[in-house]
């Protein structure tokens, strides 16, 4: 499709084959009556009324072997075409870290270096062990570590659990201590 060629264009060829079209693509057009309407739109279909734009939306997974701690990008992109079928913006392409576009090996601390480091910050008795996961933060361009502590926990009437967990976010590439704080998570009851 039109929408494919231009995101294989912006991507190359390799990084296209990692990618999985989204069933939530939708498409906008007129009635006969002159109404705005959106509808999903499955691949190879013929559209209803006048067609005024498309929505073509992507699920992206792509290795990263030269970033161990973080192995995959995962991540969503569109692109949005006029009547014409041309390009209204730029595909979505935030999620993916600049240093996977310069091939370069990435430095991150790994997870236990991060747990270590959030030990450090006198963290409250917790419930159970720290946990972590690492994140790509797209207002920074920067790999975080968030370090969770589990201080409480009760389960509501639907099974779901709620309670307090002490956060510590870390720069994963120069261990700075960018956050701690406690906050609520789940339904709160």
């Amino acid at each position: 499709s039109k929408a494919d060629s231009i995101l294989k264009s912006q991507l190359g060829d390799t990084l296209f084959s990692f990618i999985k079209y989204d069933k939530d693509t939708y498409y906008e057009y007129k009635s006969i009556w002159g109404k705005t309407k959106w509808e999903r739109l499955n691949k190879c279909e013929k559209t209803k009324g006048k067609f005024v734009s498309v929505d073509v939306r992507w699920f992206v997974e792509i290795p990263f072997p030269n970033c161990p701690e973080f192995d995959s990008i995962k991540g969503r992109t569109s692109i949005r075409l006029d009547s014409l079928l041309r390009p209204i913006e730029k595909p979505y392409l935030d999620f993916i870290p600049d240093i996977y576009w310069s091939k370069k090996r990435c430095n991150l601390i790994s997870k236990e270096t991060a747990i270590q480091i959030a030990k450090s910050q006198k963290l409250k008795q917790g419930i159970e062990p720290l946990s972590g996961k690492l994140e790509y933060d797209i207002k920074v361009k920067s790999f975080i570590w968030e370090i969770s502590n589990y201080l409480t926990r009760m389960q509501i009437i639907n099974g779901s659990n709620s309670g307090q967990v002490e956060i510590v976010k870390i720069d994963a590439n120069t261990s700075e201590i960018k956050n701690h704080d406690i906050y609520l998570y789940g339904p709160i009851p």
